[in-house]
């Protein structure tokens, strides 16, 4: 090695050095995802680089989302625990001024909330995709776009909460809440448009209704409709016959393939013909096509008349709850 490598090699060690006891005075002992987080922090400020996302105290920012004239970030408080962490998401206005938060406990590495990317795969991200991330969209047509807000709900197996929050002008509005949700953001929520009027998309839930006949894997996919009303989003299942026929058509041509036939399908047909306005046709599908799966229920201990008075409860409350939307 010459003196010009050497000295550029001993410089370059004196920089590392520096950066890196600057990160460790605003790292404080956390993860090295929190280290990863917070040498970006470092950077942006030592570097004098304005950013319209503020710091804030006892917590490092995890993610900031683009909205137009809007910001948003995901902070987790630090240092973090090893497992789970207190988690705050804020959404600003063009004035860095809080017009929405939100908090949870969610796991330190890899936090649940995130934002609808209505340009990727199933609302997240398609990293394969070049171009900026699309989180925003009027999706009533009343020319103030929406955004997606996916937060885990804390239940067992299961499942998301979806925040549906406008941004107007000067302030934003929550639109209302659908909860429940199967999966993990953004697995149990479609967005589609339906019908002609009133023009905008729907959004069409997905969520698990467990009976005694199995598993968390077996539950019946019951399907929810919600439509913009008045500033806000109702339930309007019933008013969508059409397309709870569809479904019911093409889960019946997925039945008639052996290979695909499971609990699972089974149960979500039977609801399938409950929200069409065909409860007893469900129950009696259900109750002829039941013995396929005897040695599962017996291997699961669960008694097969047990299994279809439960069956039979959700399907009529399916039915009543369709009846009145």
């Amino acid at each position: 090695m010459n003196k010009g490598e050497s000295a550029i090699s001993i410089a370059l060690t004196a920089l590392l050095v520096l950066v890196v006891l600057g990160v460790q005075r605003r790292w404080n002992g956390s993860t090295f995802t929190n280290m990863a987080s917070s040498a970006e922090d470092f950077v942006l400020h030592t570097t004098g680089l304005k950013s319209r996302i503020p710091d804030l105290p006892g917590f490092e920012r995890v993610k900031t989302f683009r909205l137009g004239s809007y910001r948003a970030a995901l902070y987790r408080a630090s240092p973090a625990p090893l497992v789970f962490a207190a988690y705050r998401f804020i959404l600003y206005n063009d004035q860095t001024q809080p017009v929405f938060k939100l908090d949870s406990v969610e796991a330190t590495t890899q936090p649940w909330t995130t934002l609808y990317d209505f340009g990727g795969t199933r609302g997240l991200p398609d990293f394969h995709k070049r171009g900026p991330t699309d989180y925003t969209r009027d999706l009533d047509h009343d020319g103030a776009p929406e955004i997606l807000l996916g937060q885990y709900s804390g239940g067992d197996h299961c499942c998301t909460t979806v925040t549906v929050i406008e941004l107007g002008k000067d302030s934003a509005k929550v639109l209302g809440r659908i909860t429940g949700l199967d999966g993990l953001p953004f697995e149990g929520l479609d967005i589609r448009r339906l019908g002609a009027s009133p023009p905008g998309y729907k959004l069409i839930a997905h969520r698990p209704y467990h009976t005694v006949c199995g598993l968390h894997a077996d539950a019946a996919d019951v399907i929810s409709i919600y439509d913009f009303q008045n500033g806000k989003i109702t339930d309007q299942t019933g008013e969508f016959d059409k397309f709870l026929g569809s479904i019911l058509q093409e889960n019946l041509a997925k039945w008639k393939n052996t290979k695909k036939r499971s609990l699972h399908l089974l149960q979500t047909l039977a609801t399938d013909y409950s929200a069409t306005g065909e409860a007893a046709a469900g129950e009696l599908f259900f109750e002829q096509n039941l013995p396929l799966f005897s040695s599962q229920l017996h291997s699961h201990g669960v008694d097969q008349h047990a299994c279809l008075m439960d069956m039979a409860n959700l399907i009529n409350s399916v039915s009543t709850k369709v009846s009145k939307d």
